[in-house]
């Protein structure tokens, strides 16, 4: 028994396990494992990048780690990233609460990095996996070997345009994200209404290419389209977070000194774009107003503050919620309808005037979840069931995809049309409009 206890005090030594116990890590290793195993353990933390949370805990590691029978793994865009932090951090507390083993792995905006991360989670065993694509290119060879290797597979957010659960299988079993055109047209009239219609802006975008950049590009566009007196006068990448994104604001404005309003493509983006607005001895919020994306614990406090106008109240902790009911209510035996499998919601403006509710609920008490899973799976809530936020199926893959080149040829998928044709797209979202009781800026329901 000393050399598998030696063995373990050596990992803990040797890895950064912050926030990990020694009694976690004894559960990964197993009852029986020995030394060797340990050892095994070792030689699986490459160089890789990967980011390892066990139980719950949030451990950081340099590569990946054993998942037992049951467990689950979260591909991570990138730990750059607020908005993925805070949504790993919901993953992993909720996965500890409903029994699961959870690992999540860095995938350092490295779309071949997290194939291979993913084909490593699949050899241990893994069985379900929430997603965050870095651009979407590898979003069809996870999902065919989730399909294959029957492993559940929920991912939101960058995906292949035109691509859908229906081109693959049942086992890719849920595609999420809020309602990016409507409410990123919202956010930039936002913006367009606090200049008076008038004035120089710039953008600066996430992943040139992905799908969510595209679409929220898109979304402001119509709008702008509708307001010539606001002219963008430039644009570049800042590639979602925000060490790039403040180097792209900086050459921005040496470019355009008039430059009155910026619209950053997420809050992780308008971080560095406010660095640089400061850096350049100007006021956020007074000499040029800045709206985000998402609804990071930063932005609302920015925007309380009164450095940041507004953003789209996205709700970071929310999207682990919704991935881990979904994969907690197939491993239970619930299954989703086909309006159910790609899903969206609206998400409010964030501005000064109601983001003490939003600070209070989600960047206050820790003690007090924000959601109830016991609400928002299907198995455990019955007829009792409420999605928590203004959720509803997709029904328009244009509109969802506006702005990404059609494949030449390309139809909706047949089981979609049908679904349409049928009325059950309309049945579904009037379930879930009704469903809908605890308001997302209100008191949490699992209080």
């Amino acid at each position: 028994m000393s050399g598998r206890s030696d063995a373990v005090d050596d990992i803990l030594s040797r890895l950064d396990t912050r926030g990990v116990s020694r009694r976690s890590l004894l559960k990964l290793i197993g009852a029986g494992a020995t030394a060797a195993a340990a050892g095994g353990l070792l030689a699986a933390c490459g160089d890789d990048g990967a980011t390892a949370t066990t139980g719950g805990a949030a451990a950081t590691g340099t590569g990946t780690t054993v998942v037992a029978d049951g467990s689950l793994a979260f591909l991570v865009m990138t730990n750059q990233l607020e908005y993925d932090v805070l949504l790993d951090r919901a993953a992993a507390g909720l996965a500890e609460q409903l029994g699961f083993d959870y690992a999540s792995f860095d995938g350092r905006l490295d779309a071949s990095l997290q194939l291979t991360q993913f084909q490593q989670a699949a050899a241990r065993g893994v069985k379900g996996i929430l997603l965050h694509s870095p651009d979407g290119s590898n979003v069809e060879s996870i999902a065919r070997a989730s399909q294959q290797q029957r492993i559940w597979l929920a991912n939101v957010w960058n995906t292949r345009a035109f691509y859908t659960p229906f081109d693959v299988g049942d086992y890719w079993t849920l595609y999420a994200q809020p309602d990016e055109y409507m409410v990123q047209g919202r956010v930039t009239q936002l913006l367009i209404d606090a200049l008076d219609g008038k004035g120089e802006i710039v953008r600066v975008t996430g992943v040139v290419g992905s799908s969510a950049d595209t679409i929220r590009t898109a979304g402001a566009n119509a709008v702008l389209k509708r307001n010539p007196g606001v002219r963008l006068v430039g644009e570049q990448t800042g590639r979602w977070n925000p060490e790039e994104s403040q180097k792209a604001m900086e050459s921005l404005l040496s470019r355009f000194p008039g430059t009155k309003g910026v619209i950053a493509q997420n809050d992780d983006i308008a971080t560095g774009v406010i660095a640089a607005i400061r850096a350049a001895g100007k006021r956020p919020g007074e000499d040029i107003l800045v709206v985000g994306a998402d609804g990071t614990d930063l932005a609302a406090e920015r925007i309380k503050s009164g450095e940041q106008l507004g953003t789209t109240a996205n709700v970071p902790s929310y999207s682990g919620y919704l991935l881990l009911a979904r994969l907690y209510d197939l491993q239970n035996g619930w299954r989703p309808r086909t309006p159910e499998r790609m899903l969206q919601w609206e998400s409010v403006i964030l501005t000064r005037e109601n983001v003490e509710p939003y600070l209070q609920r989600y960047v206050g008490d820790p003690s007090v979840a924000p959601f109830s899973i016991d609400l928002l799976s299907h198995v455990r809530a019955g007829d009792r069931w409420d999605p928590q936020a203004s959720l509803y199926p997709i029904s328009d893959l244009d509109q969802l995809w506006e702005g990404n080149r059609k494949p030449s040829g390309w139809e909706p998928p047949k089981e979609f049309v049908a679904a349409q044709q049928s009325g059950e797209f309309d049945a579904v979202r009037a379930e879930y409009v009704a469903a809908y009781r605890a308001d997302v800026l209100g008191p949490s329901p699992a209080a």
